[in-house]
């Protein structure tokens, strides 16, 4: 392990990532708040990143794939513990905000804030820009941005970027990365205008795009998108959200007028998957709204909770439990490889479901060769067993996690919740983390081990538990 490389590109991280404080200043001015709380933060950044940086000059600048996992799994964690800072001087417990960030930074949602209205101004466009920033990935803005950080790009890029490779749509991984941003940036001011027009404030309107497109579902309104009451907001919301979870370079190739969604797999797995658990559940709830209403409140928080957005326009967590087991299910599958949803990813359900379904054949025909295909290409074995790995270290993850939760006194429902809703980086989950609850009243133990499921949910499994293997800090394996 090459750790002085490891050590300085951490520290060129931090000190990028203090230039971000300067947009919650600036909405501080604005509002007349207090600009300290984004100020000591951006200094501590600076101050603790410049020393970093010139005690840890590397030797080598060979930096091989578990460099930029360490560098990856690491600056996550770095960049939510110093940006738990504004929530800690507004007077949160320090493992309260640390939580709240990582619930930020990671997209999840979850919230330990009863009523974020009595929120200052600034600390509301905080909590909506981590999760706009943790959407597409730090590292890849920073990698975009800064010419310094893309000389080892695609090592740190593959350690971040959602999704079983890291699809090139331009020679140079830079440059990918340069285009899928812009697409982001593209769709944030799409979205910002088209809810403005349609009634919400601009304040309102920025936030909510931040936390639409990022898949996040952090609102400026304890109610979340309740509040509002307007099927014009929802219809631009749900739009975004299916965008949101939808693979980038598609919506990039799109806006080249380049089709290829229309015969992506995935995509069509993806659309065929919201469709019909909407439709189901929509069924499920005739009985308690009239058809127009649970075709609106079904599709919308169905495509909240698959996209693993977790905005709410009802609380669900008052539906039948046949629809409240459809949603917790939907939570494993989550979005698109590439996108900003959170889950196993559609992707890997596929395949899995595939190589599933072809070993069934292959134990009644042993002499039959069956082959997986995606996208019209023959699926090689080793990614099969890649996925298989990832599905049992999934499940292991969340058997080990929500037992360790309702160890610390809660209940079967919120526990299993809880977990799927961290885990996957939904947000809102069953009981007492419900639709219309917070996790404010969780136990200190249940909020580490659920921020942690964040991180590792996040980063998909293998870049954080790496970090716990003291094989993956030595010289040689």
């Amino acid at each position: 392990m090459n750790t002085r490389l490891v050590v300085n590109y951490l520290s060129q991280i931090i000190i990028y990532f203090s230039i971000v404080f300067i947009l919650p200043i600036l909405i501080a001015f604005y509002y007349n708040e207090d600009v300290f709380a984004y100020l000591i933060p951006m200094s501590l950044c600076l101050f603790l990143g410049f020393i970093a940086y010139h005690l840890s000059k590397p030797e080598s600048e060979i930096a091989k794939y578990k460099e930029g996992y360490a560098i990856v799994g690491l600056g996550w964690l770095f960049v939510s513990i110093l940006g738990s800072i504004p929530y800690i001087y507004y007077h949160t417990h320090p493992v309260d905000a640390f939580f709240e960030t990582m619930s930020g930074f990671t997209t999840t949602g979850a919230t330990i804030f009863n009523r974020v209205e009595v929120l200052p101004k600034s600390l509301l466009f905080w909590r909506g820009l981590t999760q706009w920033l943790g959407g597409m990935g730090i590292v890849v803005l920073f990698v975009a941005i800064f010419p310094a950080l893309s000389k080892k790009g695609e090592t740190l890029l593959q350690a971040e970027v959602p999704g079983l490779k890291v699809e090139k749509i331009r020679p140079k991984l830079r440059d990918t990365a340069i285009r899928l941003y812009a697409t982001y940036m593209f769709l944030t001011a799409l979205e910002i205008l088209l809810l403005y027009t349609f009634g919400m404030s601009l304040f309102d309107s920025i936030t909510h795009t931040f936390t639409t497109l990022s898949t996040g579902g952090f609102s400026t309104h304890s109610e979340s998108i309740a509040y509002f009451q307007n099927p014009a907001i929802e219809a631009v919301i749900f739009v975004f959200m299916i965008l949101g979870g939808t693979n980038f370079a598609l919506i990039y190739l799109l806006l080249n007028r380049n089709f290829r969604f229309l015969k992506d797999t995935e995509f069509r797995f993806y659309i065929a998957l919201i469709l019909i658990a909407s439709a189901v559940i929509c069924i499920l709830n005739l009985d308690r709204y009239p058809l127009t209403q649970s075709i609106r409140f079904s599709f919308f928080q169905t495509t909240s909770i698959m996209t693993t957005t977790g905005y709410t326009t009802v609380d669900f967590d008052k539906w039948s439990d046949s629809a409240r087991l459809l949603i917790l299910v939907l939570m494993f599958i989550g979005g698109s490889t590439g996108s900003t949803g959170g889950g196993i990813k559609v992707a890997r359900i596929y395949l899995l479901s595939m190589h599933s379904l072809s070993q069934i054949l292959k134990s009644a025909e042993p002499r039959t060769a069956r082959i997986v295909r995606f996208n019209d290409e023959i699926v090689d074995k080793e990614i099969l067993n890649n996925i298989t790995a990832f599905f049992s270290l999934y499940i292991l993850i969340f058997v080990i996690s929500t037992l360790a939760v309702s160890l610390t006194g809660l209940d079967f429902i919120t526990s299993v919740s809880a977990v799927s809703a961290t885990l996957n980086n939904v947000g809102p989950g069953l009981g007492m983390v419900g639709a219309s609850e917070s996790y404010a009243s969780l136990p200190t133990p249940a909020k580490l081990i659920l921020a942690f499921d964040m991180w590792v949910g996040r980063l998909e499994l293998f870049t954080v538990l790496s970090l716990f293997i003291p094989a993956f800090w030595r010289e040689r394996w």
